[in-house]
């Protein structure tokens, strides 16, 4: 049993995770409206132009592979050339694994198809042991303005990055004395390479600095890093204070939004290889939580269940240990930017166990550089505020445990029941060093104690500028009110967490976005109001309008409790429901009769 509990919990973490792992971003592919814009105020202090540059998450850096008949591979994560996959991965797996069904234990060669399989489904960015990429890879580059992108990529853009209450905040702030001015002529985003080194893409990004001063006359940039980028900027820190004399002359602020800034114990969990392993939970909470996250209907749970029963024990731990080898040794081990999601305190007990060795010496160097980055953060950033006056703020979010939010299948790690997180990374790693219980405990003695008694935030690096959104997922390009605060710390109408009513320290999460992206439900709402093609007849108009008008109410809203997710949740039905008597949308239908008899039938074993 035991040989079999790590079988299933690595196959459905490591295959999970990295069918997933995309998720560890800002936004997924909707975008926001602000339709607040009462709330910015007039502008004061000074008019200096400053520019923005985005350090993109995980999945948000379009990368192409060439293969050798000039074809393509394109994508913003993984990368995986399936032109003929199907037939070698039947031809290698179905006889070892149909021996292992009949005979009733693991056929000797089902471990080692199943690693030749992972192998080269993950050739394309596989790294070699000295840490560099095996196959060339182009990365996707904006060497200009988000006000220069073609269609395409600019609709993909605000798609990857909901950033419209980033751009009113600014067209306020400096449209009114300059009739000219595009807040676009001063957005920039600073992609990098996955299957790369932080260290590398940090030298890339004093380039880009420099490169955006001279395109827009800047003096001064802003950073934002969103997730992953709190490594490139980790490391841009290091290199400028090791290269560059620490001159940070050039940077205004430092925005962090959900930044990995030490790591996650998700991803320190699958290197060290520590799962959740509790019968009850893998045979029956962990797979509902894998049909939840994936919107599959209950029976599907059943049927998942009953293939685990028919495939033996010893078959699945083949399986699962071929899988987590091969993407071990293809693709995370030998690859920078991934150790750069382990965080420090683990580091160098898992750098001893893998980067052992003469063949190892050279990444085992840029891993460690990245670490002792990674422990000057702090002192980096108090060097740039007390030098050069560049102020760090920190948006965070907390409340949820692995298993919690939309990809709970994370949850089999087994830190998912120690932590305190956004559902990805840890609250300590994205508000630098708060200090946490698991969510719903009370921190006993705490000094500068959450509402919630959750966390005690006077460990925080900066508690004065930083932001806590209690059970706000990862994903924060979901939530509106984050978007809006934003956009007022980067024009300077938020300096500080008591510096705006509209936006206290501590708050709460919801999802806006099939309300506010672009074109969808408060977009078609409002056509219907306006109806400027006369398309719509006033009985439609006048039972769209009342809804609208509610829902414009609810988004105006910045302060926002325990209740405004259930809220944002129910005015999305509520207005989609509506838009029903114009032909726009539809009501939710449930399930078929056979789907119900399904979920009856399978869904509750």
């Amino acid at each position: 049993m035991k040989k079999f509990k790590k079988v299933i919990s690595i196959i459905l973490a490591a295959l999970m995770t990295f069918s997933a792992i995309g998720v560890v971003s800002f936004a997924e592919d909707d975008a926001a409206v602000d339709y607040t814009s009462q709330l910015i105020s007039a502008a004061t202090g000074s008019d200096e132009k400053v520019a923005t540059i985005i350090l993109p998450g995980i999945g948000q850096s379009d990368s192409t592979y060439v293969k050798e008949d000039g074809s393509t591979v394109s994508g913003g994560l993984i990368l995986i050339d399936s032109d003929g996959i199907a037939g070698p991965i039947i031809t290698k797996l179905a006889w070892p694994l149909l021996k292992s069904i009949g005979t009733r234990s693991a056929d000797p060669k089902l471990q080692s198809a199943v690693y030749d399989v992972i192998s080269d489904l993950f050739y394309i960015q596989a790294s070699d042991k000295d840490g560099t990429a095996r196959e060339e890879l182009i990365l996707t580059r904006y060497p200009y303005a988000l006000s220069q992108y073609n269609e395409d990529d600019h609709g993909w853009f605000y798609r990857m990055f909901p950033m419209e209450p980033v751009v009113e905040a600014m067209a306020a702030k400096y449209g009114a004395s300059d009739p000219s001015y595009n807040p676009e002529d001063y957005i920039y985003l600073s992609t990098f390479q996955l299957i790369a080194n932080p260290h590398d893409s940090a030298r890339e990004l004093k380039d880009f600095i420099a490169m955006v001063k001279e395109q827009t006359g800047c003096t001064k940039v802003n950073l934002v890093p969103i997730s992953l980028g709190g490594t490139i900027m980790t490391s841009y820190l290091q290199l400028v204070q090791e290269e560059y004399n620490g001159d940070f002359s050039d940077i205004n602020k430092i925005i962090n939004i959900v930044a990995c800034l030490n790591g996650t114990d998700l991803f320190s969990d699958f290197f060290d290889r520590k799962w959740n392993l509790a019968d009850e939970f893998l045979y029956d909470e962990y797979i509902d939580l894998i049909v939840e996250a994936n919107g599959m209907e209950p029976y599907m749970g059943g049927l998942i269940k009953i293939a685990l029963k028919i495939i033996p024990k010893e078959a699945l731990y083949a399986i699962l240990t071929g899988a987590i080898e091969g993407l071990l040794d293809n693709m995370l081990v030998n690859c920078p930017q991934f150790w750069a999601m382990v965080t420090k305190e683990r580091y160098e007990g898992l750098a001893d166990r893998y980067l052992v060795g003469e063949e190892y010496a050279a990444l085992r160097a840029e891993t460690d550089w990245f670490q002792n980055a990674r422990m000057n953060l702090v002192d980096n950033l108090n060097y740039v505020k007390d030098n050069y006056g560049v102020v760090t703020y920190t948006v965070s979010a907390y409340g949820l445990q692995f298993t919690d939010g939309e990809y709970n299948f994370f949850g089999i790690v087994d830190s998912s029941a120690k932590t305190n997180s956004d559902g990805i990374i840890n609250i300590s790693s994205a508000a630098l060093g708060a200090s946490y219980v698991v969510p719903g405990a009370k921190y006993e003695n705490a000094v500068m104690p959450s509402p919630d008694g959750e966390l005690d935030i006077s460990t925080c690096a900066f508690p004065d500028t930083t932001w806590f959104f209690k059970n706000q997922h990862h994903e924060v390009g979901r939530n509106d009110v984050i978007l809006k605060l934003l956009g007022q710390i980067l024009v300077g109408e938020v300096t500080d967490v008591n510096s705006s009513a509209n936006f206290p320290q501590f708050n709460y999460g919801r999802v806006t976005r099939n309300l506010t992206r672009d074109g969808w439900l408060m977009d078609q709402a409002a056509e219907v109001i306006a109806n400027e093609e006369g398309l719509y007849t006033q009985e439609q108009i006048d039972t769209v309008k009342p809804v609208y008008e509610k829902a414009v109410a609810m988004l105006n809203k910045t302060l926002l409790d325990e209740k405004s997710a259930a809220e944002a949740e129910a005015m999305v039905k509520e207005l989609n429901d509506a838009l029903a008597c114009t032909g726009l949308t539809s009501v939710e239908a449930g399930p078929d009769f056979f789907t119900q008899v399904l979920n009856k039938v399978l869904g509750s074993i």
